[in-house]
């Protein structure tokens, strides 16, 4: 198998934005509670506090942060915001973690009988694997499914970490709904290094099928985990 290919990654500001909009949904921080000042922010993430502040502000705009002259940055909502990462549902054991991904293959295939049909007259499927990492740690393999009808030709070098932040710039195809199914499954034998996973292993599995506002399916995905390293989450907010 060819060397992976590191997916383009987010600006780092919106990287910075996305955890800390991951780690407010898994609770590290409530409804009303100050964050940390920018510079212990900058300081803990490793980043300039000006990388820190565009994101605060990012984050404001989008009322999930209140920020207060002379008091610091407040926690405005937890849930009802559509992020790139909305969807992501591993998480550390240690706690959310930033998503990102190396691209193992790219290829165009007739569609197997095991995936489903993407609408009619939808013929050839383009596949995707990927190893994932949480802020740098590998936890996953990934198998991603959708219509080769939206592009003729694909490289791994044109994907980046998010692929429904990929549909929406490239197809604009939007994610409304997925659905999730839980379970354990063999490691595939596909899996490499260093993903903790050796094929036929006993691993966590995630099937998932992804549709548009209108119902079409957009999205087939199979997702091998390491317990060990990661765990599913879902959230529900009133």
């Amino acid at each position: 198998m060819p060397a992976p290919t590191p997916a383009k990654p987010l600006p780092v500001y919106l990287q910075i934005s996305e955890l800390l909009a991951r780690q407010i949904k898994a609770g590290h921080w409530h409804k009303g509670e100050r964050l940390p000042t920018e510079a212990e922010l900058a300081q803990t993430l490793q980043v300039a506090i000006g990388t820190v502040r565009k994101a605060l502000a990012l984050l404001s705009d989008q009322g999930v942060l209140e920020r207060k002259q002379g008091s610091g940055t407040y926690v405005k909502q937890v849930a009802g915001t559509q992020r790139i990462y909305e969807l992501f549902r591993l998480e550390l054991n240690t706690g959310p973690g930033l998503p990102t991904a190396h691209i193992l293959d790219v290829s165009r295939h007739t569609r197997p009988s095991h995936i489903p049909a993407f609408g009619e007259g939808s013929a050839d499927l383009w596949r995707v694997r990927r190893l994932r990492f949480l802020s740098q740690t590998p936890v996953a393999l990934e198998e991603i499914w959708f219509d080769a009808r939206h592009c003729a030709e694909l490289s791994a070098e044109e994907l980046g970490d998010s692929m429904y932040l990929f549909y929406q710039e490239r197809f604009g195809v939007w994610i409304a709904r997925v659905e999730d199914r839980l379970s354990a499954a063999p490691a595939p034998d596909w899996a490499v290094p260093p993903s903790g996973l050796v094929a036929g292993q006993c691993a966590g599995f995630i099937e998932r099928l992804s549709w548009t506002a209108s119902n079409a399916l957009a999205e087939y995905s199979f997702t091998w985990f390491n317990p060990q390293h990661c765990r599913y989450s879902s959230r529900l907010s009133q």
